[in-house]
This record gives C-alpha cells, structure tokens and sequence, in this order.
C-alpha cells in the first residue's frame, strides 16, 4: 500500500516530491510518514504497531465485498503510515479510503475508483492465510486474475 499511495502522489496527483520518511527522512511531501507515537522514540527495538488492530470496511467498496462485513482484525507489523495530510488531495484524485481503524483513524485499506480490482492493505494479509483458507484478499486477486485474463 504505501509504495502505491507514493506512485500515485506522484503521477496522479502531481505531488512529484512524494515519498516516505522510511525512505528519505527529509522528504518535503511525506505521504508515508513515521506515526505520531513513534516520533519521539530513539531506542526503536520492539517499538513497532504489532498485532491485531481493528478495521472500519465501508460498505460501498471492494473490500466489503470481499470480506462481507464492516469491521475486520488484521495484523500489523511496522511504523510508518499513510500520512492523513494527503487523504482529501488524494480522494479528490479517485483514491478511495475503504478501510480506516476507528481508534487512531489510520488508513489500512486503499481502492481506485476506476480499476476492476486495485487493493492494498497496511496490514500484513500473509499472517492471516492458509492454504485451505485463503485470506480474502489473495483470494479476490486470484479470482480477479482468472476473471479479467
């Protein structure tokens, strides 16, 4: 997700110094930015957003349609995130904002509104899949694959 939130600064919505403080710390236009908490961190070891944290699904979007309800857990495992100071540029743009954790209104879940199936999560769907009970967005992409060959 957040390599696509930074291509799509970029080249959408002509934020041509888009990028991440993981990246480039000086960075003017930090679309990926270290979150708020961590900021005043020094010793990072065991400091990251680990777990499972919760999911707001808006209803009108793929990953509704995929997970078939409006809240969902999904794990975590790192420090930067989608930074909020570039949500209403990038909606204006067709970025959609389909899954948002209700507590520190985090962006988990990004859609394009012209695209058959453009998903990406900040969360880590991998740790969540088994091979007999695939998670719900590698089994959308597999399914969209076949479907739009």
């Amino acid at each position: 997700m957040q390599i696509a939130v930074i291509e799509y600064a970029r080249n959408v919505c002509d934020i041509k110094s888009a990028s991440s403080r993981e990246f480039n710390e000086l960075c003017t236009e930090p679309v990926i930015d270290l979150m708020a908490d961590q900021k005043a961190i020094i010793n990072k070891g065991g400091t990251l957003r680990l777990g499972n944290y919760k999911c707001q699904i808006a209803k009108d979007s793929l990953a509704y349609r995929y997970y078939k309800k409006e809240e969902i857990l999904e794990r975590h495992r790192h420090r930067y995130e989608f930074n909020n100071k570039y949500k209403e540029i990038m909606s204006k743009k067709g970025m959609i904002f389909s899954g948002i954790n209700p507590e520190s209104n985090l962006v988990e879940i990004i859609e394009l509104d012209n695209h058959p199936h453009f998903i990406a999560c900040q969360f880590h769907p991998e740790f969540k899949s088994r091979p007999t009970r695939p998670h719900p967005l590698f089994d959308s992409f597999i399914k969209a694959s076949i479907d739009n060959k």
